[in-house]
């Protein structure tokens, strides 16, 4: 028996005519990063077999009440995301920053993905409030979706440094694979690389690996086989040590 399709619904806060959350220059929309940010983490998670229902996909208005109908029309959905940023009171720049989840409430499925979360967010060196995980049963919907669900402030677009940073390609990554991999420790899904897809470390250790061969101090043994993939004793380590510093002059 084939095991159950773990199911997530993403809900990126606001819509294009929302342009009221925005940073205090208008550099930044939040309509534009959470849905950005929802493509980002729909692709992670649909690359590692989870299937995942977005509430908007593109600028188009949706209700409160609508989102949480798409959610609640899910068989089986394993968990609900709502994805926002944060903003302080006030008209201008604030000092109030950092990553934070909310829940309905203590205790269930929802605290402990809202945990998971967190520690994947920590682990990436991502800033979180001092307070990071708030019980907040007013939010709309936190009390009216049916599977567990969490809502995140990936940071304040009212902070001057965090708003440069949320508009960031890169920054946006971070923080969607980091919530990726706390989604799936939630699901029990373990994290892979899909296959064929590179990561920068692959792509690193590729390129030095050229590099060495083409110089002559990577040379593998009679078949021509490098043996990447196979343990170094200290002996090799030294002659691959002492070839290079041959190559360089040092010996």
């Amino acid at each position: 028996m084939s095991e159950k399709i773990k199911r997530v619904c993403l809900d990126p806060g606001h819509d294009a005519g929302n342009e009221a959350n925005k940073s205090p220059d208008g550099s930044y929309y939040e309509h534009e990063f959470t849905l950005d940010m929802a493509r980002r983490l729909e692709k992670l998670l649909t690359d590692r077999g989870v299937a995942v229902t977005l509430t908007r996909t593109g600028g188009e208005a949706v209700s409160l009440a609508k989102r949480c109908e798409i959610a609640n029309s899910i068989p089986d959905l394993d968990l609900f995301v709502s994805i926002h940023s944060n903003a302080a009171g006030g008209s201008g720049w604030s000092d109030a920053r950092g990553w934070s989840v909310y829940i309905y409430g203590p205790g269930g499925d929802r605290q402990r993905a809202a945990e998971d979360l967190l520690q994947q967010v920590r682990a990436a060196g991502i800033a979180v409030r001092s307070t990071p995980i708030v019980y907040d049963p007013e939010l709309y919907v936190l009390r009216h979706t049916v599977a567990p669900a969490v809502l995140t402030e990936n940071g304040f677009h009212t902070n001057r440094e965090e708003a440069a940073l949320l508009g960031k390609a890169s920054y946006r990554q971070k923080l969607a694979e980091a919530e990726a991999r706390g989604i799936l420790e939630y699901l029990g899904i373990p994290w892979s690389e899909p296959p064929g897809e590179e990561t920068p470390y692959q792509e690193e250790a590729d390129a030095a690996v050229a590099w060495l061969v083409g110089l002559g101090v990577l040379r593998g043994n009679a078949q021509g086989d490098l043996m990447l993939d196979q343990p170094v004793t200290r002996r090799q380590l030294a002659v691959i040590l002492y070839r290079l510093a041959q190559r360089y002059g040092a010996v």
